[in-house]
């Protein structure tokens, strides 16, 4: 469910990685809040609650991969494992970025390779790694340069990036860079800067208020260009896996990251080489992580700045439409 695993290193077992940003709904919450209690993150009950019921694409996933992110991420991991009886291996995502928490990411990503290799009789396969990685810089220098050139509607750049998160990235770049050029042009106005926590695929309402507007949405976030930007083959030393997992853990940070100066910086940066008119900030409910920094995110830039938190209802839709659509009139 985060950015900062390495899917190569599970293409490299022979699996298929997805990321399972999907599913979101106000009744997927509902089914996961009789396993948790209902002020937890809504991506986490949706989660809960479409593998509890076998809706979608989450019954049919074989093992979860469990990046420990936040405190809540962690107990729905592991009410994933002991509730519902799933398969999950845990991993602790380090907030400190240091070489020393670098290092402890790569060997816990070693760790996992070697438990799914004795779990599962697999053997890890440097080629089929790194050619899956290959292919994924490809697709993502594609996606990167369609979110900066504000020619692709908001809700559809949306929908490419997270077709870039469940499929297979063999042949990926051709179709995107077909797509794109076959494509008739958006017409944008406003550029808004779009941060906070991930947008699943379901989770549009703020982009298609933006879209009526005419905005250019460059996805600040890590379901957007955090998940591609910067993204690199660090030099293995003969080391794929340690050099897999220091290349995704260096992409660029959240907010959970300590110190989380470089988030404010990248935004900054973005917004003097964009040109933005403003930056909107998406939390989820409960999100402490991205919420608690809107008074520093208010006051760090000197364009208007939107900070909003959600869940999944179509009350909750409704709310945020009204509050985008305010906020894009005093632009």
């Amino acid at each position: 469910m985060c950015h900062a695993f390495p899917t190569a290193v599970a293409a490299g077992l022979g699996l298929w990685p997805v990321r399972m940003l999907c599913g979101v709904s106000g009744a997927a919450e509902s089914a996961g809040e009789q396993i948790v209690r209902a002020d937890v993150c809504p991506l986490i009950k949706s989660m809960l609650g479409n593998a509890a019921e076998k809706n979608g694409l989450h019954a049919e996933i074989d093992l979860w991969i469990g990046l420990y992110t936040c405190d809540q991420m962690r107990r729905g991991l592991d009410s994933l494992a002991s509730d519902l009886g799933r398969e999950v291996h845990p991993i602790q995502l380090p907030a400190t970025r240091t070489e020393e928490a670098a290092e402890y990411y790569a060997a816990q990503i070693r760790r996992f390779v070697a438990d799914v290799e004795a779990r599962h009789g697999l053997k890890f396969d440097e080629e089929k790694a790194l050619r899956w990685q290959e292919e994924c810089l490809r697709a993502g220098i594609l996606l990167g340069l369609a979110a900066r050139s504000g020619n692709i509607a908001p809700t559809d750049l949306h929908a490419v990036f997270h077709l870039y998160s469940t499929a297979r990235p063999f042949g990926l770049a051709d179709f995107l860079e077909k797509t794109f050029s076959d494509s008739e042009a958006f017409e944008a106005g406003k550029k808004i800067i779009l941060a906070g926590s991930p947008l699943a695929a379901e989770d549009i309402s703020i982009l298609e208020t933006l879209e009526e507007h005419g905005a250019h949405v460059i996805p600040l976030n890590c379901t957007g260009l955090n998940s591609v930007e910067e993204k690199t083959l660090l030099p293995t030393g003969g080391d794929t896996v340690r050099g897999l997992a220091l290349g995704a853990f260096n992409l660029p940070p959240c907010a959970r990251a300590r110190p989380n100066a470089g988030v404010f910086e990248r935004i900054g940066k973005e917004l003097k080489s964009s040109g933005a008119d403003g930056i909107i900030v998406k939390c989820l409910k409960f999100c402490d992580n991205w919420y608690t920094e809107r008074e520093r995110l208010a006051a760090a830039f000197d364009v208007p700045v939107l900070v909003v938190d959600s869940a999944y209802s179509n009350g909750e839709n409704e709310r945020l439409e009204n509050r985008i659509e305010a906020f894009m009139e005093t632009l």
